[in-house]
Formats: structure tokens, C-alpha cells, sequence
């Protein structure tokens, strides 16, 4: 809707739904499906049983197929098709002001919100598993519960001996743990519900110089929260977790710029009448890409806290590779007193501390020389991360480690210096 002349108000909705079938959820081939492992050799290398000509001598190993009936797979991890899988859907709006400003140049603010329902979570992020230790055999106690870890994981006489070999009951004890599932015949159940959901919230800034004077110029900026619902904290838990979501960024910084030099021909500095002249000194560009985003939120796993969240996160001009948040905020560090056969209550990851997000500079050097009426040459000389900045890796997150809290790593390439040369015809 048109304000004025110069104002323009923008809305929209929409909702889209995602496919179903193989497109996101695998053909369950259980039974149907047998792997080999190739031996080479059964006592180090002393002599080998496999060749290049006969590398199976054994045999392949079979898949039982439908035969087994309801004991495939017993004493083994299993994943079952969910037949009650429905389509999940996005929905999007949005709503923009747009203002054009003198010097061919326009600036815009918007809010733009989305809402994912009926998400399929994936076995393999954090699946149901229909077959975990009931709760009420787990410890509540915010510290370390020998007494419930010694019962869970006490041997007892495996009732299913010898009727599983090769699996994981196939010897004579087995954990109490196991014998206390709904389905002690089996290892983990997993299947793929229609629980997941997530939500986003956005305000974003644009503005934007279109091509004029030889100048071309925008800038973007996005202030964002994305929360999720995608994977249970405990496996027996209801409903997946609300938590800030991985991909969550919640500050986003874009600029781009093309700038033609105001040098040769038809330009302020014209140079000299000489042509050979004029084709050197034309057709220069220089371009610019920055970037700077949030990093991604920690996650600390299932750790004993005794602080306050708010103290984990350091200030940005004390954080240190070797010193990246507050190792001393109330974190419980010795391995003797960690958590285990516990309902887990701490949240998978924090908003509060995040890891380094790219800041960086490519820049750009382009000339371009017309050879004929309709065919030109481009050299660009390219550097990418132009100024070397270091870019880091999530730290260390595991209270136990010597190295909690340090960054070991980058996910940024140093500079790159690249040179290319184009024909455009």
C-alpha cells in the first residue's frame, strides 16, 4: 500500500508444507539389510586370510530377511517406521515499511516472523526412543547419585543367555539397566515423531544505494531469536525441549559496495587523448564484501551449576582463545562427582554464551578493457578475508577436560589472494 508517493507500506503470509515419504524419512530395511566387514588378517598381520582376489573368503554375511518374524534384530538397536507421520508445514509474514531517499537510495525496516508445526524429529537428532529407563528408576539429586548408578548399572543374570549370540545380550550378566526397559529384548527404539515445532522473530534493517555516479552500496541488518523444539532432553520426556535453536544468530551485519573509479574516458579524470593510454587507466572497479554475525550458542551437556547463568559469558575484550567464557562461573570439574542415571534438568544449549561468529573482509580489484564493440576483458584480483582475520572455533565445553574453555581451532580460511581473467562477449 502506497503512503505516498515516496512510502510504501509491504505485507504478506504464506504456509508451506513440506513433502513426506523417502524425502525425509528413510526406507526402514530392517532384516533386509546385512553388512560384511572385510578381515584382513586375524593376528596382525602375520598372515592374511583376505586377498584382492578373494577378499570374503568367508563368505557374505546374510540378511535373515522376514523369517525371524518379531525377533529380527532382537538384542540389537532398532528403528521402526512411524505410520502416523503427517506433513509438517512453515508459516511466514511479514510487515515493511519501504522510503525512497534522494541520491537514488531507499531504506526499509521490516518484522518478519515464522512458526514451524508438526516437525518431523529425526532418529538421528535426538529420535523418541520408546525403549529408555522409565523415569522413576532415575535420580533427581542435583549432585552426583552413586547409590542409583551402582543399582542401574549392577550385573545381573542375563535371562535371554544364549539365546541372543552376537548381540548385545549375549553373555551371562547383563546391566539391571536393561531388564528394566519396557522392551529389555532390545537396545534402543527409535522412531521419528511429528513433535517438533519452532518459532522465529526478526526485525530487519535494509538499506540500499542503487548504481548512480559510478557507486553502488547496501546495507543489511537483521536482529533475530529462533527458538526450537527438536529433540527431548530426556528420552522418556513428553514433549521436546524449548531451547534457542543451533542455528539462532541474533546479530547480523552485511555491507556490500561497488565503486567505479572516476578514472578514463567519459570519466572526471579523463587522463590523456593517447588511446592505449585511455584502456589503462578505464574501466577500474573496486569492491567490498563485510561480514559479522552472533556466533552459535554453547551447549554443556548434562554438568553439575552452581552459579548463576549470567557469569559464564565473559565480556568481549576479555575473551581469549585460551579463556573464551567463565570457567570458574560455578561449574562442577572434578570426574568423580559427574552426572549420571539422571533426569537431566540443565538445558542443551545457552543463548547467554556463544562461540566466535565471522567478521571478515573480501575485497576486490576488477578492471575491465573492451576489446571490441561487443567483447570485453576482466582481471579481478581477489582477497579473500582480506585483512586475516582469525575466526575461531567453538571452545572446549566439557567441564572435565583440561582444555574447557580454550578455542583449538578456526573455521575461517586465512587470507586468500586469488587473481582471475574473463572474457565477456
Amino acid at each position: 500500500y502506497s503512503l505516498t508517493p515516496k512510502t510504501v507500506l509491504r505485507g504478506g503470509y504464506g504456509i508451506f508444507f513440506d513433502a513426506l515419504g523417502v524425502v525425509n524419512v528413510h526406507v526402514n530395511q530392517t532384516g533386509f539389510s546385512q553388512s560384511t566387514d572385510m578381515v584382513v588378517s586375524v593376528d596382525n598381520g602375520l598372515t592374511y586370510a583376505a586377498t584382492l582376489t578373494n577378499p570374503f573368503p568367508g563368505g557374505f554375511l546374510l540378511p535373515a530377511g522376514a523369517g525371524l518374524g518379531l525377533a529380527t534384530n532382537l538384542g540389537q538397536n532398532i528403528t521402526f517406521f512411524n505410520e502416523n507421520t503427517t506433513s509438517s508445514y512453515m508459516q511466514r509474514w511479514q510487515f515493511a515499511m519501504q522510503r525512497e531517499l534522494p541520491g537514488s537510495s531507499l531504506v526499509e525496516v521490516s518484522y518478519v516472523g515464522n512458526r514451524g508445526t508438526r516437525m518431523l524429529i529425526p532418529t538421528g537428532g535426538g529420535g523418541k526412543d520408546i525403549n529408555a529407563i522409565p523415569p522413576q528408576y532415575l535420580s533427581t539429586s542435583p549432585v552426583r547419585d552413586q547409590s542409583t548408578i551402582n543399582y542401574l548399572n549392577a550385573q545381573v543374570p542375563n535371562p535371554f543367555y544364549p539365546l541372543l549370540p552376537k548381540t548385545s545380550l549375549a553373555s551371562t550378566t547383563v546391566a539391571r539397566s536393561q531388564l528394566l526397559k519396557p522392551y529389555p529384548q532390545f537396545g534402543n527404539v527409535y522412531y521419528s515423531p511429528n513433535d517438533g515445532y519452532s518459532w522465529y522473530h526478526s526485525m530487519q534493517v535494509r538499506a540500499e544505494r542503487r548504481f548512480a555516479a559510478g557507486l553502488s552500496a547496501s546495507l543489511s541488518y537483521t536482529w533475530s531469536k529462533t527458538m526450537e523444539a527438536f529433540s527431548y532432553l530426556n528420552p522418556t520426556d513428553p514433549r521436546p525441549e524449548e531451547v534457542i535453536s543451533s542455528q539462532d544468530r541474533t546479530h547480523r551485519t552485511a555491507i556490500t559496495w561497488l565503486c567505479e573509479l572516476p578514472v578514463g574516458r567519459g570519466k572526471a579524470l579523463a587522463g590523456p587523448p593517447n588511446a592505449m593510454v585511455s584502456k589503462l587507466i578505464s574501466g577500474w572497479q573496486v569492491q567490498g564484501i563485510y561480514t559479522a554475525q552472533s556466533g552459535a550458542p554453547l551447549a554443556f551437556g548434562n554438568i553439575i551449576f552452581n552459579g548463576d547463568l549470567h557469569n559464564i559469558a565473559l565480556p568481549k575484550d576479555e575473551r581469549r582463545p585460551g579463556r573464551w567464557f567463565n570457567v570458574n562461573a560455578g561449574f562442577e570439574r572434578d570426574p568423580q562427582r559427574q552426572l549420571a542415571s539422571n533426569l537431566r534438568t540443565f538445558p542443551s544449549r545457552l543463548s547467554g554464551v556463544r562461540a566466535d561468529g565471522p567478521n571478515n573482509w573480501d575485497l576486490s580489484l576488477l578492471k575491465n578493457t573492451r576489446i571490441t564493440e561487443g567483447a570485453q576483458v576482466q582481471f579481478r584480483a581477489e582477497a579473500i578475508n582480506a585483512l586475516n582475520h582469525p575466526q575461531f572455533t567453538a571452545p572446549n565445553t566439557t567441564p572435565t577436560s583440561t582444555a574447557f574453555g580454550t578455542v583449538t581451532g578456526e573455521f575461517a580460511w586465512p587470507r586468500v589472494i586469488q587473481f582471475g581473467l574473463k572474457l565477456l562477449f
